[in-house]
């Protein structure tokens, strides 16, 4: 796991919740399958770091 991830850029991911919210894990961004690349750009939902904040466990 990246300590660099940013996560205070707001995506339009519905499942993404704020990081260090308890019941929550880091998973690959399912936009981009986990790349961080739409093609030749930076996904839109992870800000390019193939990562998103997503519940755990049926949190949220």
């Amino acid at each position: 796991m990246a300590d660099t991830v940013n996560h205070e850029d707001k995506s339009d991911n519905p499942d993404e919740v704020p990081a260090g919210m308890p019941a929550s894990g880091e998973n690959a961004c399912r936009h981009c399958g986990g790349s961080g690349k739409i093609g030749t750009d930076p996904c839109p939902e992870c800000n390019g770091t193939g990562i998103v904040v997503t519940p755990i466990g049926g949190a949220g």
